[in-house]
C-alpha cells in the first residue's frame, strides 16, 4: 500500500479556495467558515461513561448538566456546596466552558443527600447512583456532540464543502491536535508549565499571576494581573474574582511578605499538572504538524498503536492496511520520565522537537516536583456517527459525531471551518 492518492497532500491552494494555515490536513479544500459558540447551546457534549453505576459502595455518581461554565469551576461550586475540597469531586475528563456538557462526576456518599438537596447556578442534576469507586480522569469511553456552525452563507454550498473535507478525514484521520482550551485562556498555559519544567518556578509565578491579555473577558482578572506586575500585592489581591481560587492563595502570601520564591514554590499541584500538560501538549503538537502529509502511513521505527497498547513498526508494508483501515494509528509522545520514543525516521522528527525545546532526561525527572511518566498519543483519530446537515434558512450546519476520550472536536471542526489554526 502506498497511501493516500497524492490529490489528497497539502499542496497549492486552488484559486478558489481561501489561503489556509499549513497545519490543515485538508489545506487544498476551501472551509465553510462560519462562528463557532455563538451561543452555549450551540456546541452540547455528552460524556459516554465506561460504565453505568453498580448501584452499590461508598460514592455517588452524578449525571450533571454544566452551562457555560468549565469542569473545575464545575468542581470548586459542587465541592463548595458539599464543604469538600473540590479535588474530592471526581471527575473522567474535562469538558468545554463555552458549551451546554453533561457529565458524570463522583462524590462521597455520605454527601449525597446535600448534593440532591443542592441548588447551584449554572449546574443541574439529572441522576445519581451509588457506585464502589470515585471517578479519575480517563475513566470516559469518549464523548458526543452535537455542534452548529452559524453564519456559513448558502447552506448548499457549505454543505458541499463539509461534505467534501470529512470525506477526506474519514479516510485519513483527524489530525490529533490539542486543541486551544488545552493551553489556557491567555494562551500562557504551555509557557508555564516550560518555565516549571527548567526550574523556573518565579517565572512561571509571574506568568500564573501576570501577563495581562485582552483575551480575558474579565476586567477584573486583568486589573489584578496589572496590580501584580506593579507588585501591588494587596491591590491585586483586592480585584482577583473569587472563582480564582488558587491565585487568591498565592496573592494572600504575597500580600502578607512572603517571598516571590516562597510563593512560587507553593504553586499548587494542579496548576503545575495542568501547565506540564500544556506543555507536553505544545511539542505534541509541533511533532504532528511537522507529521501530518505522512499522518496515514506507517514508517520504520513508528510506534503504531491498536487502541490498546503501542508497539513497533517493523514491517511497514505489512503494517499499511491495518494503517490505512484505521486500525492501526502513528503515535507520538507526551514527554515524560518513562516515554518510549519511536526509532527511525519518526524518532529522529521527535528528537529534533525535544532538543530544540532543550527536554533533557534530566528535566524529567520528577519535574516541578511531581511524577510524569508520559505516554504515547495517537497522532490521529476517527470520529464515529456522524452526521452533518443544512439548516435551511438558517446559514447554519448542524454536526453530530462521537468522539474517543481525550480527542478535541474544535481540531475536526478546525479542518472543516478553516477559522483557527492549531496552536504550533
Amino acid at each position: 500500500m502506498n497511501g493516500p492518492a497524492p490529490s489528497d497532500r497539502p499542496a497549492a491552494a486552488a484559486p478558489s479556495a481561501p489561503a489556509a494555515p499549513p497545519a490543515f490536513l485538508t489545506a487544498t479544500l476551501p472551509g465553510i467558515g462560519g462562528v463557532l459558540r455563538e451561543r452555549p447551546e450551540d456546541f452540547r457534549v455528552d460524556e459516554v461513561p465506561l460504565r453505568r453505576p453498580s448501584g452499590a459502595g461508598d460514592f455517588a455518581r452524578a449525571l450533571v448538566e454544566k452551562r457555560g461554565i468549565s469542569t473545575p469551576e464545575l468542581q470548586r461550586r459542587i465541592g463548595a456546596a458539599l464543604e469538600l475540597p473540590a479535588a474530592e469531586v471526581g471527575v473522567a475528563g474535562m469538558k468545554d466552558a463555552d458549551a451546554v456538557a453533561r457529565q458524570w462526576i463522583s462524590v462521597p456518599w455520605n454527601k449525597e443527600h446535600r448534593l440532591s438537596a443542592s441548588k447551584l447556578r449554572q449546574i443541574e442534576l439529572l441522576e445519581v447512583a451509588r457506585d464502589h469507586e470515585p471517578l479519575h480522569p480517563g475513566m470516559s469511553a469518549g464523548n458526543r456532540f452535537v455542534i452548529h456552525v452559524r453564519g456559513v452563507g448558502d447552506e448548499t454550498a457549505a454543505l458541499a464543502r463539509a461534505d467534501a473535507i470529512v470525506a477526506v478525514l474519514a479516510r485519513r484521520g483527524v489530525p490529533n491536535f490539542f486543541g486551544t482550551q488545552r493551553f489556557g485562556i491567555r494562551g500562557e498555559a504551555a509557557e508555564v508549565g516550560r518555565r516549571l519544567l527548567k526550574k523556573d518556578a518565579i517565572g512561571a509565578l509571574d506568568l500564573v499571576l501576570g501577563a495581562p491579555s485582552p483575551l480575558e473577558g474579565d476586567p477584573r482578572a486583568r486589573a489584578f494581573r496589572v496590580a501584580y506586575e506593579k507588585k501591588a500585592y494587596r491591590e491585586a489581591l483586592a480585584s482577583v474574582p473569587g472563582r480564582l481560587s488558587s491565585e487568591t492563595r498565592l496573592l494572600e502570601m504575597l500580600a502578607r511578605g512572603k517571598s516571590k520564591g516562597y510563593v512560587a514554590g507553593m504553586i499548587p499541584p494542579a496548576m503545575r499538572r495542568m501547565a506540564l500538560s500544556a506543555w507536553q501538549a505544545l511539542l505534541f503538537n509541533r511533532i504532528l504538524a511537522r507529521r501530518l502529509e505522512r499522518l496515514d502511513i506507517a514508517l520504520q521505527g513508528d510506534l503504531l498503536h491498536d487502541g490498546t497498547a503501542a508497539r513497533p513498526c517493523t514491517d511497514p508494508a505489512a503494517d499499511q492496511p491495518a494503517v490505512t483501515a484505521l486500525a492501526l494509528h502513528p503515535t507520538a509522545p507526551l514527554f515524560g520520565e518513562r516515554v518510549a520514543l519511536a526509532d527511525g525516521v519518526p524518532g529522529e522528527l521527535e528528537r529534533e522537537v525535544f532538543a530544540a525545546a532543550e527536554i533533557t532526561p534530566e528535566l524529567l525527572v520528577r519535574p516541578a516536583g511531581m511524577a510524569l511518566w508520559g505516554e504515547r498519543r495517537e497522532l490521529r483519530f476517527a470520529p464515529s456517527e456522524f452526521e452533518v446537515m443544512a439548516l435551511p434558512g438558517e446559514g447554519s450546519l448542524r454536526f453530530s459525531f462521537r468522539l474517543p476520550a481525550g480527542c478535541f472536536a474544535t481540531a475536526l471542526l478546525a479542518e472543516v471551518m478553516k477559522d483557527v489554526a492549531p496552536v504550533v
